[in-house]
C-alpha cells in the first residue's frame, strides 16, 4: 500500500514575451522543468533546486517567492506581465494514511500573493506499477 506524498512545487508561467530573462535570473537555483514557445505565449515551468529533498510545500514556495523577490528590475517587469504565474503543488495519491494534511500558513499565502501569483494543487494518480496486476487503466474520469 504506497503512501500519499508530496512530490514538489512547479512554477508555471505563461507570458506573451519570452520568458528567458527570468530563465536567466534564476539561474541555477531553478531546475527548468519545461521552457517553450508555441504560437503567441511562451511558457516555463521551474522548480526550486534542491525543494524535492525537503518534503515540504511551504518551504518549497518559500524558496521560489524569494527568487522572484530578488529578480532583477527587468525580469520582474516580465515577471508582472506573464498571463500566469501559479505554484502548483503536487502530490501522489496512496492508500495510507487515513487522512493527509498539508498547511500553508498565512505568511506564506500573503508571500504569494505579494508576487502575484496563484496557488494551484495537483494531485497525481500512484503509479500503474504500484497499483497491482488487476488495477484498471486510468481513462481520465471516463466510465
Amino acid at each position: 500500500m504506497p503512501d500519499i506524498r508530496y512530490l514538489n512545487v512547479d512554477l508555471d508561467l505563461e507570458s506573451r514575451v519570452s520568458l528567458a530573462p527570468i530563465v536567466e535570473a534564476f539561474g541555477e537555483d531553478v531546475v527548468v522543468l519545461h521552457q517553450s514557445a508555441c504560437r503567441e505565449f511562451f511558457t516555463a515551468s521551474f522548480e526550486a533546486a534542491g525543494s524535492g529533498c525537503s518534503g515540504d510545500a511551504e518551504g518549497a514556495i518559500n524558496d521560489l517567492c524569494l527568487l522572484v523577490e530578488n529578480l532583477p528590475d527587468d525580469a520582474r517587469r516580465l515577471w508582472d506581465e506573464c498571463c500566469t504565474r501559479v505554484f502548483d503543488i503536487g502530490y501522489e495519491s496512496g492508500d495510507s494514511p487515513r487522512s493527509f494534511r498539508s498547511i500553508l500558513h498565512p505568511e506564506t499565502v500573503m508571500r504569494v500573493a505579494a508576487v502575484g501569483a496563484a496557488i494551484m494543487v495537483t494531485i497525481y494518480p500512484r503509479a500503474m506499477e504500484d497499483a497491482g496486476p488487476d488495477a484498471a487503466p486510468d481513462r481520465g474520469g471516463i466510465n
